[in-house]
């Protein structure tokens, strides 16, 4: 079957040669990758900022990466490069993990929109709080370890997950700005 690659764009043209680009930029990931694997690439213009965002949609992953700069091919080749090292540093951690054995409880199947894109400004005293975007997802039991990898692979600062080592009870794993990761455990009162 092979591995599906989608390129699509926003107040931007997708030519014969952007697609040549997209493809080429994924072409040193393909290796990490399932033939199920797909990989969708949303290419975008504003002014005079270009931005890339590939997402592979793998049985076993779901990475992002986004990059911006003033030049669509060396963004498209940057994004190539972290998507590479993402999935590789993924990689050798699942094997470091569990010495070589694959392992059913650390890689979650999702399918649907990652956790990203939340608002991060604080409203004014006077405005009134307006949720402006929910997101759903699938979650899996799984260790807070297997949750770490997975928010480095979807590069965000948080993940939210049903810890295999609670009940399935669903925590959030997080990045601290003083290094290292935090796990956060609800506690009813």
């Amino acid at each position: 079957m092979g591995i599906s690659v989608n390129v699509r764009g926003k107040n931007i043209q997708i030519t014969d040669s952007l697609r040549d680009a997209a493809e080429k930029a994924i072409t040193k990931s393909r290796h990490f990758l399932s033939d199920m694997a797909a990989v969708n690439v949303l290419l975008s213009s504003v002014g005079q900022v270009c931005s890339a965002e590939i997402t592979v949609k793998d049985r076993n992953a779901l990475a992002r990466v986004e990059e911006s700069g003033n030049d669509m091919y060396n963004v498209l080749h940057e994004a190539g490069e972290i998507l590479e090292r993402k999935l590789k540093k993924y990689k050798n951690q699942m094997v470091a993990k569990n010495e070589g054995r694959p392992t059913s409880h650390a890689t979650a199947e999702r399918i649907g929109d990652t956790l990203s894109g939340a608002d991060t400004e604080h409203p004014d005293a006077e405005e009134q709080i307006e949720i402006r975007k929910v997101k759903r997802f699938g979650i899996k039991p799984m260790f807070p370890e297997d949750a770490v990898l997975e928010m480095e692979l979807l590069g965000h600062d948080f993940f939210v997950f049903a810890n295999a080592e609670e009940d399935c009870e669903v925590n959030v794993v997080y990045r601290r700005k003083k290094g290292g990761y935090g796990l956060i455990r609800p506690e009813f009162e």
